[in-house]
């Protein structure tokens, strides 16, 4: 009786041991194309060295990534205490295309677009970006081995998923919901070569418009770019110069390593008032190294006197300096916000890029702590819509909430 009772439990155990080993499978197991489909070059690196990548890898993030602690608590994910699980993941790749899978699906459980691996395409886009500066990482020999990359530029094409580098595509869309009282603009990229074409655009339909009870502005969707696109929308519809301040923090040593990352004006952050420190979070105090406040201004240059209001619809989707415009439209009165809350993640020093030693692969990490007017963190609390409704985009003006929140409003 007792020897079957000590059987059944083994038998319990051995499959509660299968079932385990088959979910920690499942987790690590890496599933990966050939490497021409991720713009790689095989190289056929040994495990020693995907390791040591990896170990770089994590060291870097260990020691200056700022969302441990916001993704832990948004996403309960543990990122550093899943390095065992991580180590696995490098251990069973066969090749360098799993390897770049492994990195890929490592970073993807930071819950951070500005955290993730370069394929050979982004590569080239932000290569193609700098030049002619030459980029200390991305002009790193492994690197552009690793993306069979010569260096020219000429017959590059931007890759879609950061289409904010320059696009050819239309991101600026204008219409008259309700003649002489509604006007509508769409905003799908802060696109870089289109800060200077939209700007006579803007002008113009601002012009046209600048009697109207309201404008709305749509940036639903957008992932970000460059500040110059909506602070040129701004500067037409102000009469006063708008501003709003925020406090930034930073940890590590990486971005001393090189001229471009470092942070202009930074003070170590025992210098920072002990009141305004209580302010913040605690994680705050504890884990980080030095700060800075930074003013985003916005001054009127060519008053169009429109006296109506200004409505910003916003979603999830809203991110970097999307996010940017968004808080700084509602921190400083420029706009009412319409939406759900944003995705966060306002930056104003460059974002890092590091290439791993032995691969060449590059990442690019999110490196900064913003904190927002309430002393919250931006990348864990976003910036909240002053209405909120469902943000959901509708073809159909008048089934789209947030479209008729402003209309109503």
């Amino acid at each position: 009786m007792v020897r079957k009772r000590f059987m059944g439990i083994s038998a319990v155990l051995l499959i509660t041991v299968f079932i385990l080993m088959a979910c920690t499978d499942e987790e690590t197991a890496i599933a990966a194309e050939d490497a021409a489909t991720y713009g790689i070059i095989e190289t056929h690196m040994s495990t020693e060295e995907k390791l040591e990548d990896f170990y770089y890898m994590y060291k870097l993030l260990e020691d200056n990534y700022p969302f441990f602690n916001v993704n832990k608590r948004l996403y309960n994910v543990d990122w550093l205490k899943n390095k065992k699980k991580y180590e696995k993941m490098i251990k069973i790749t066969k090749n360098d295309a799993e390897f770049f899978v492994a990195i890929d699906k490592i970073l993807n459980d930071l819950n951070n677009p500005h955290t993730h691996v370069f394929n050979g395409n982004v590569y080239r886009s932000y290569y193609k970006h700098f030049y002619p500066d030459e980029h200390p990482v991305l002009n790193y020999e492994k690197s552009m081995k690793r993306y069979g990359f010569d260096g020219n530029v000429e017959n590059i094409g931007l890759d879609s998923d950061f289409d904010f580098l320059a696009t050819n595509d239309e991101v600026l869309k204008t219409a008259i919901l309700i003649e002489n009282k509604v006007a509508y603009m769409k905003i799908d990229s802060m696109s870089y070569n289109h800060i200077k074409e939209d700007y006579a655009k803007v002008e113009k339909f601002l012009k046209e418009v600048k009697d109207y009870e309201k404008l709305i502005i749509d940036i639903r969707g957008n992932t970000g770019g460059f500040d110059d696109y909506w602070k040129n929308i701004v500067g037409f519809l102000i009469d006063d110069t708008l501003k709003a301040e925020y406090y930034c923090f930073y940890r590590g040593n990486y971005r001393d390593k090189y001229d471009l990352y470092k942070v202009p004006l930074s003070k170590p952050i025992r210098k920072l008032d002990e009141e305004a420190l209580r302010k913040f979070p605690s994680e705050v105090k504890e884990d980080y190294d030095y700060y800075t406040k930074n003013l985003v201004i916005v001054k009127p240059w060519n008053i169009l006197d429109f006296k109506g209001k200004v409505y910003l619809l916003v979603d999830r989707y809203v991110f970097s300096s999307a996010e940017k415009f968004a808080s700084f439209a509602k921190d400083s009165g420029f706009a009412i916000l319409i939406g759900e809350p944003t995705g966060g993640d306002r930056v104003f020093a460059e974002i890092p890029f590091a290439y791993l030693p032995n691969s060449g692969l590059v990442i690019r990490f999110s490196a900064e702590l913003g904190i927002n007017n309430d002393g919250t963190i931006n990348m864990e609390t976003k910036t909240t819509p002053h209405i909120r409704v469902d943000a959901t985009p509708n073809e159909d003006f008048t089934k789209d909430a947030c479209i008729q929140a402003a209309i109503k409003d």
